[in-house]
């Protein structure tokens, strides 16, 4: 597991290996690793696969998925409702860390910081007028 306790929102050069889910407007120049997108570790975006799956019913981890304006806004609306802590008891759950309790905190503040920044941007590509684009594996 990647480590959890830092930024989950990442840039191309924040990126260590291959295994990622990238998040691109439809205005983006390449069709992958654009250096403008944002990617999630495919690790930790499992947890939250739900949260996509409930928002866009043809929703691919294995493919490109197009959002429209109505499903960027059901995937927001979602977003706001999703179980934090559940999804950190999961995470800590095999953990071998001492203090699970800290870690736990880390792990939802860490989650918050990326939920919120998810949003913000899914709120831009509406103001810029642009399709949400969500590549998986």
């Amino acid at each position: 597991m990647k480590n959890i306790d830092k930024d989950l929102f990442l840039r191309n050069n924040q990126l260590e290996g291959t295994m990622y889910v990238e998040f691109k407007y439809s205005s983006a120049e390449k069709e992958f690793w654009n250096e403008d997108s944002y990617y999630i570790d495919s690790d930790i975006f499992e947890y939250l696969l739900g949260v996509f799956e409930k928002s866009k019913e043809d929703f691919s981890m294995f493919g490109e998925n197009y959002f429209s304006f109505e499903e960027v806004d059901n995937l927001i609306n979602s977003l706001k409702n999703i179980d934090l802590e559940g999804i950190a008891d999961k995470i800590t759950k095999n953990s071998f860390k001492e203090d699970k309790y800290i870690e736990k905190i880390q792990i939802i503040n860490s989650l918050i910081s990326l939920i919120q920044r998810l949003e913000a941007w899914l709120v831009k590509a509406i103001e810029l007028d642009v399709i949400v684009i969500i590549l998986g594996l």
